[in-house]
């Protein structure tokens, strides 16, 4: 769009998409047996530590949407036209793909075309058609409310607008964690029988899927997209703070693991709910901390060769993962003889493989391409000759690297 490219931003959203592909793996493992209950503690912390993805992908399409579009007019037509070729068509592509494999495994059922179609619809309406797709809904959401944000958020004094987003976002959280979450029969109880019965009843069951529940994510990445260089000089001016962050908030969390969950025996959902405010702040922290590394990787072209093609088929391998996961636990489990430890590093990975090559199969074709969506509309091929022209452009805010 006439913009530079921001590089850190593919390394950030590979991350996120690991992230999300390994805790959709390790989901399996934690219905089978272990043989130790340090494994199982690995497993659980590993999980709880990574419900992170989703805000990263949240963060970088605010950044990467404002970035591009501040300072000039949205041409409504082309931008919603784009969206429903890139996003909405596979998406409802893969809401039937999803049922349909349901189907085969009898994990639902329906009766006749018409039954399929109502219950498809339904699922493409509420984001149920696979534990991943309610993310779709989300972006949906947000690019529908996008035209008027950006021609609204245009805050004079970022630094100030992003404390009280922060803090704003702590307090949201907050709320939804021990209101919605934890006291979640209370507030059914105090409703029921009311004319918000039913709206109350709804929210508990949809929240997950709402813009609203995630747009603080959405607003601090529009901020940095607003003001991208003041957002790396001050990731590159506060590092230790940021580490330090890091550390503090990683620490929260895991201490209440074993506090809330190991000892107290909290509920599991509500250990690893993305609106606890301990997550809330970690992932912030995640985020800063990635796009710090992410600055520095890119400007020394590590991994190049391997991060662009992955973040131009993120969207595919995001929507194929689950079936690839599928399909290796459902037919091919039994047929795999390694160690435990090799399986949970190797599956994710062979599904993320697997999905890109699919993804990047697909994209290749325009008569395929809109089963995956945007994956086929970018390009990924990055000559060594641009890489470093890309280097030696980038400014440079301090010394410090890797």
């Amino acid at each position: 769009m006439g913009k530079p490219h921001i590089g850190e931003v593919d390394y950030l959203r590979v991350f996120g998409l690991i992230t999300i592909v390994f805790i959709h793996a390790w989901g399996f493992y934690l219905l089978m047996p272990v043989g130790s209950l340090y494994s199982r503690i690995i497993q659980e912390l590993g999980i709880n530590l990574m419900r992170f993805g989703r805000q990263v992908f949240m963060f970088i399409t605010g950044l990467v949407l404002f970035y591009n579009y501040s300072g000039r007019q949205v041409n409504i037509k082309r931008f919603f036209t784009r969206r429903l070729q890139n996003l909405v068509i596979p998406y409802i592509i893969w809401t039937a793909v999803y049922l349909l494999m349901q189907h085969s495994s009898h994990m639902i059922t329906w009766s006749g075309l018409g039954g399929f179609i109502v219950l498809w619809w339904h699922n493409v309406l509420n984001g149920n058609g696979y534990s991943h797709l309610y993310y779709i809904l989300v972006a949906i959401q947000f690019y529908l409310f996008f035209p008027w944000l950006v021609a609204r958020f245009q805050p004079r004094r970022p630094a100030i607008t992003a404390e009280i987003i922060t803090g704003l976002g702590l307090v949201l959280y907050a709320l939804y964690y021990y209101l919605f979450e934890v006291r979640q029969d209370l507030v059914m109880a105090a409703v029921t029988g009311t004319p918000l019965a039913g709206i109350t009843g709804w929210f508990l069951l949809y929240k997950d899927r709402l813009l609203f529940s995630y747009f603080p994510y959405y607003l601090l990445g529009a901020l940095a997209g607003l003001h991208l260089e003041a957002w790396r000089q001050w990731l590159q001016s506060h590092r230790e703070a940021v580490l330090v962050l890091l550390v503090l908030a990683t620490s929260l969390v895991t201490g209440q693991y074993f506090y809330r969950y190991r000892y107290q025996g909290q509920a599991w959902a509500l250990t690893i709910s993305v609106f606890k405010p301990s997550i809330y702040l970690y992932s912030l922290a995640v985020i800063a901390y990635g796009f710090q590394l992410a600055f520095d990787l890119e400007r020394h072209g590590y991994l190049r060769w391997l991060v662009a093609p992955l973040a131009a088929n993120s969207l595919g391998i995001y929507l194929l993962h689950p079936a690839i996961l599928f399909i290796i636990n459902s037919y091919f489990w039994q047929y795999l003889r390694l160690p435990g430890f090799l399986l949970v590093i190797l599956e994710p990975a062979a599904a993320i493989i697997i999905s890109g090559a699919i993804s990047a199969l697909l994209g290749s074709n325009r008569y395929t391409r809109f089963i995956i969506g945007e994956a086929g509309n970018l390009r990924y091929n990055f000559p060594w000759p641009k890489l470093r022209a890309h280097k030696e452009a980038l400014p440079d805010y301090g010394q410090k690297t890797l």
